[in-house]
């Protein structure tokens, strides 16, 4: 007949405290969960080396139940060293780890759902792999790509790219976004066998933004030092009566703009959720205590108006020609000038305008590095300014970025890049599939990157096959010229803007290859 209790402890035990038998020497209940707090490192929970035992348990012994329990033990017996018995007990292995109760007969038995797992160092007595324990853990990354039923994340503790289907997303696929944070487990597909995600779920952001804005004033100014080392800032702002103040850093603030101690600001409160510190984040200039002047460089010029691109923001401000008349010598294109803003009917204008010196304006940092790729979109010459597609011509070069963010990306695969009218050294005609060489300039304003400094290759007119003439220039004026085909009894206008280097002096009687076009 089996034994009615868990078996006892193995001779090299001390029975004493040893987490079988309560006080008087009858079974408590043990919880799985808790049995590592028992032995550690060789040791009891008292601390003491485990000694071999004094005595054994007279069989005559009646099991009587623990009035307490310890904290930490939740079996002791302190009444089995005195008696001096010695049993042969079972290894500790074969103690079954679980819930016992004790019935009405006095019979102890045990939960059914943890009887079948008992104490083992690398495993359990049933022959289930150490691998079971490890199919629930989940995995962290980021959402790096959306599509209609699928999409793919970015695994932050390995170099890995998963895919997961929507439908392994719990909770509302309209609210994931690209940058979210996920939380997943790997399972394999069945009919590839390639790693998958799945039970994937949106983790909540270490930072909380406030849904409102909160309008407060600016009482500290942040400060760089030489070194690039800054100093934060603080906002003032009050709560039912009560006066808050709030740390703020330089990329906290929108827009190229520098505060002063009194601006009236609006902005979110960013509370940590792991330290419970708070913030002002996305910060707003709205009542500047003295006016703010902004910089920028005169884009287009009309009759009556023109448009400043500005250096704070990515997008252009008008300004009226009659602002301009104090400035000797009027305002050009490319000049670098200083305004206020103002509104009129609605909308903002540049007032108040000063003259910088050239080069004060710096929208971007250009890289040294020559690249070399093909025109797909040429720059149409529209005597229609539009501020809205400053950019619209594109040059197709293979990624030069070995850097450990982009090196998946542009390894092996052709890059698509902007330019815009003012990116050629010169103002010539590119046609489409012309080969170029160019350096990469990134805007401080919104890191997007650009093609500049454009020049045409040589290789290009034998790659295309474009047909080239030669001439001599027979008459030359303010800003064009006529050149004298050799080939054909043919008188051709030209522009200086096209010649290819713009440092060229042109003079009567000069030979010059070109291309003949129509109507540019």
């Amino acid at each position: 007949m089996p034994s009615a209790f868990p078996p006892a402890p193995p001779p090299n035990m001390n029975p004493t405290n040893n987490g079988y038998y309560g006080a008087s020497g009858a079974p408590t209940t043990a919880v799985a969960s808790n049995m590592s707090n028992m032995y550690q490192n060789g040791r009891n929970s008292t601390g003491n080396m485990f000694q071999p035992p004094s005595g054994t348990r007279p069989a005559s012994q009646p099991p009587v139940m623990s009035p307490h329990l310890s904290s930490t033990n939740y079996y002791s017996d302190n009444s089995s060293s005195a008696n001096g018995s010695n049993n042969s007990f079972p290894p500790i292995g074969d103690f079954k780890i679980g819930t016992f109760t004790l019935g009405a007969n006095g019979v102890v038995t045990d939960n059914p759902e943890s009887s079948n797992r008992s104490y083992s160092s690398g495993g359990n007595s049933n022959g289930n792999s150490a691998s079971d324990s490890n199919q629930n853990v989940r995995e962290t990354g980021i959402i790096e790509k959306l599509l209609q039923t699928y999409g793919f994340i970015q695994c932050c503790e390995r170099q890995a790219r998963l895919f997961f289907h929507f439908s392994q997303f719990e909770g509302n696929t309209d609210h994931l976004r690209i940058g979210d944070p996920v939380e997943f487990e790997v399972t394999f597909d069945r009919r590839t066998g390639k790693p998958i995600a799945s039970t994937v779920q949106k983790i909540s952001p270490e930072v909380v933004l406030s849904e409102e804005r909160v309008v407060g004033a600016v009482t500290t100014e942040l400060y760089i030092d030489a070194g690039g080392g800054e100093t934060q800032g603080r906002i003032s702002y009050e709560n039912r009566g009560e006066c808050f103040f709030l740390p703020y850093g330089k990329d906290d603030v929108e827009g190229y703009v520098t505060l002063k101690s009194g601006d009236k600001v609006s902005f979110q409160i960013a509370t940590n959720q792991r330290t419970g510190n708070l913030a002002a984040r996305h910060v707003r200039l709205e009542d500047p205590v003295a006016p703010v002047r902004y910089q920028g460089v005169v884009s287009a010029i009309k009759d009556a108006y023109g448009f400043i691109e500005r250096a704070d923001v990515v997008d252009e401000i008008y300004f009226n020609i009659s602002d301009t008349k104090h400035i000797p010598g009027g305002l050009k294109l490319g000049d670098d000038v200083d305004f206020c803003i103002a509104m009129h009917s609605g909308k903002e204008v540049a007032t108040d305008l000063v003259k910088l010196e050239d080069g004060s304006v710096v929208f971007e940092d250009t890289s040294q590095e020559v690249v070399r790729g093909q025109v797909l979109k040429t720059v149409e010459r529209s005597p229609r300014h539009n501020p809205k597609e400053p950019l619209p011509g594109r040059i197709r070069y293979r990624g030069h970025d070995r850097s450990e963010e982009n090196l998946r990306l542009t390894r092996g695969h052709k890059v698509e890049v902007k330019f815009g009218e003012r990116d050629q050294r010169g103002e010539f005609t590119l046609r489409h599939g012309d080969w170029v060489e160019f350096n990469i300039a990134t805007d401080r304003r919104d890191r997007l990157q650009k093609a500049t400094n454009i020049t045409l290759l040589d290789d290009s007119f034998l790659v295309s096959g474009e047909r080239r003439e030669h001439g001599v220039v027979k008459h030359l004026s303010e800003e064009c010229g006529y050149i004298l085909c050799c080939d054909r009894d043919l008188l051709l206008h030209f522009f200086y803007r096209e010649l290819l280097d713009p440092a060229t002096a042109v003079t009567i009687g000069d030979e010059l290859a070109f291309t003949v076009a129509n109507n540019l």
